[in-house]
């Protein structure tokens, strides 16, 4: 499902500021809930509909799908998060240490080649960064529906400091802390099973 790039998305982004986060204010944010790879939106915007007394945080480097996820927050007047338009590989080192409750990845770019595989969201360099983010206790919640980059991430996350808590290859969405995403739809009409893994800090 690629997303076409649209001109206006970046002047939208540069005119609503107010649903965005300064860099030099990301090092002063705590207890927060973030999202790596938002997309157009739809798990970030629908979690801060559901859990209003949580605060949220998006992170999505496609300018397209930034500017439509901000779109989408402007409109919904959401209050409880935000979006950083940014690569995360630059915005997660200035996360303060034990700062953030629960880390989602859905349905991240499965980097297929081998060359490129340091460049997943749960490769090991990523991994290193979200234990330092993350408090004792605090989880990482990763979905996709690609069983290749599944696999390959249990064996990354087995060799960390990462505690297993749930697995399934056939999850149903029955969990009451999470929500669907548009590729989420989509695989779930198409008859696609979907993967999901919660560790723990």
């Amino acid at each position: 499902m690629r997303t076409h790039y649209k001109a206006w998305a970046k002047p939208f982004l540069d005119e609503h500021l107010e649903i965005s986060i300064p860099l030099d204010e990301i090092p002063n944010l705590k207890d927060f809930y973030l999202e790596i790879g938002s997309g157009k939106g739809e798990f970030l915007i629908k979690m801060a509909e559901k859990f209003p007394d949580r605060y949220f945080v998006g992170i999505e480097k496609n300018v397209t799908c930034a500017g439509i996820t901000a779109k989408k927050m402007v409109e919904k007047e959401v209050k409880n998060a935000k979006l950083i338009y940014a690569d995360a590989s630059q915005i997660l080192p200035l996360f303060k240490e034990k700062s953030i409750k629960t880390i989602f990845l859905n349905f991240s770019d499965p980097w297929p080649k081998k060359r490129h595989h340091k460049r997943r969201l749960t490769s090991d360099l990523f991994l290193k960064q979200y234990l330092r983010v993350l408090p004792k206790g605090g989880k990482l919640i990763f979905k996709t529906d690609n069983i290749d980059l599944f696999n390959d991430s249990l064996e990354y996350f087995e060799n960390s400091e990462f505690k297993l808590v749930s697995k399934t290859n056939n999850y149903l969405g029955e969990d009451e802390f999470d929500t669907m995403t548009e590729y989420e739809e989509f695989f779930r009409n198409e008859g696609t099973p979907i993967n999901r893994v919660i560790y723990e800090r």
